[in-house]
């Protein structure tokens, strides 16, 4: 493909994936695809359009990948973000298709530009410029008679549904196909400079066997970095596999089977009986297993403290999955949910088994001054969101209980308050003013997010923390 040919016509098909998951699948579906298309006018019939792929003419004497690769830039530059353009992987030529009419003779390339996986990249539409249709609508209305598409085009369409649906039946085909193009992956390569070759020296005489120290000095003598941190445990003979946590030992290994002619079947009266005690006896063993729990959930302040200072867990889940903070939230216990939190320093953000939070809890039971209590603390999450994607607000508005719309007012109020903000500072000194949009539980994703880079450009980013208390 990289070889000069003559003056001829190449159309091109842009495609890419939707995720990366079909790209490993042997079964072919269409719809796991975009392809790129044009639409233009029909001619005398200035109301309607027919779709077509991307044309171009190839010159004798150009490198016919770069002069293709060049051209699908250039043509989305329009459409794309920042006038970046969308960077093909490479070319890959699929067939030639024999022309009718003036051009009987002659022959039209048709290659396959592969592309990145779709992304949250959002694509402006431009008047005459390529747009991203679903390749299984496309192939829905597709035929050599349709008036939808131009008759070449058509065809071509048609060949290249066969050909992705014979390439998912060969194993590694399409991984290969969407693959990052060599250059790329070069880019990305990293080499520690601690192991050049240092000048008068054979790769067969190098000595590998630095020591940390030795690396440090190399590193700062080729880098010229202003910091080196080297790992401490490099070169100790301290062993990194991981420790058992905890052994636990079946009391019956080793004993044999056991004999059966001991075992008594009870008495059905006393089985009858016993069936109804049952829903008694744990309720006994919930009290005596988790006394913390039952405090909270009693709203006994006295017991509570007593509690809390024999050092009883407050992040202990019962048999339901559920804290001491979740019990005292969900039946209004405001004495005892501020004395968890301020005595017992627990997490206000702590979920339990359903991944419901105790702003959940306090919501959903439509307690106003408990919500107050968690909103206050500087650890809130205001935007926590539980496992069926369903917010503190959601939840106070679907159960409607108590005093549901004074609350339901305070959480509107703690959404649109004014997030916090961290200053992130650039290498040039610039900075940017990133939202804690989750107070002190933001993750470093979010903050990245927040900078506002690209997908494609955020990997190479990391950040620094720089504090006087982390020396």
């Amino acid at each position: 493909m990289g070889n000069p040919e003559n003056i001829g016509d190449a159309y091109v098909a842009v495609i890419r994936p939707k995720n990366t998951a079909s790209l490993n699948s042997r079964e072919y579906r269409a719809k796991s695809y975009e392809i790129l298309l044009l639409e233009v006018p029909i001619e005398g019939q200035k109301k309607k359009r027919k779709k077509v792929l991307l044309e171009t003419k190839l010159q004798g004497g150009t490198e016919i990948t770069q002069s293709i690769l060049d051209y699908v830039l250039e043509a989305t530059k329009p459409i794309s973000p920042a006038n970046q353009g969308i960077k093909g992987k490479r070319v890959v030529l699929m067939k030639k298709f024999p022309l009718d009419g003036e051009k009987a003779g002659q022959e039209a390339s048709l290659y396959i530009v592969p592309t990145v996986v779709k992304d949250n990249t959002k694509y402006a539409y431009s008047p005459g410029c390529p747009v991203f249709y679903c390749l299984q609508d496309i192939m829905r209305v597709c035929s050599e008679s349709s008036t939808h598409f131009a008759t070449l085009t058509a065809r071509m369409l048609i060949a290249l549904d066969k050909w992705l649906d014979e390439r998912h039946t060969q194993s590694h085909s399409i991984p290969a196909l969407f693959r990052p193009s060599p250059l790329e992956r070069i880019k990305t390569n990293v080499i520690n400079p601690a192991y050049a070759i240092e000048p008068g020296q054979t790769e067969n005489s190098l000595h590998m066997g630095y020591t940390a120290l030795e690396i440090k000095s190399k590193m700062l003598a080729l880098e010229k970095a202003d910091m080196c941190i080297y790992n401490p445990l490099f070169g100790s003979d301290l062993q990194y596999t991981n420790r058992v946590d905890k052994v636990v030992i079946n009391p019956y290994f080793g004993l044999g089977a056991p004999d059966y002619s001991k075992i008594q079947i009870p008495k059905r009266e006393k089985w009858q009986r016993s069936m109804s005690s049952v829903t008694e006896d744990k309720e006994h063993q919930w009290v005596d297993d988790f006394p913390l729990h039952r405090s909270a959930c009693e709203g006994d302040s006295d017991l509570l403290s007593h509690l809390l200072d024999k050092k009883f867990s407050v992040n202990q889940l019962d048999s339901d999955h559920w804290a001491p903070i979740h019990y005292a939230c969900w039946y209004g216990k405001v004495e005892a949910t501020r004395m968890l939190l301020e005595k017992g320093k627990c997490n206000p953000n702590l979920l339990n088994g359903q991944l419901s939070s105790p702003l959940h809890f306090a919501a959903g039971g439509g307690h106003a001054e408990i919500v107050q209590i968690l909103l206050n603390h500087p650890e809130i999450d205001r935007h926590i969101m539980d496992q069926q994607g369903r917010s503190p607000l959601n939840v106070c508005e679907e159960n409607k209980q108590n005093e549901w719309e004074e609350t339901a007012k305070l959480l509107k109020e703690a959404v649109n308050k004014p997030y916090e903000k961290a200053r992130i500072y650039r290498m040039d000194g610039s900075y940017r003013s990133v939202e804690l949009k989750h107070g002190n539980n933001t993750t470093v994703q979010q903050i990245m997010e927040g900078m506002r880079l690209s997908q494609e450009t955020q990997q190479y980013f990391t950040i620094w923390i720089c504090s006087e208390n982390l020396s």
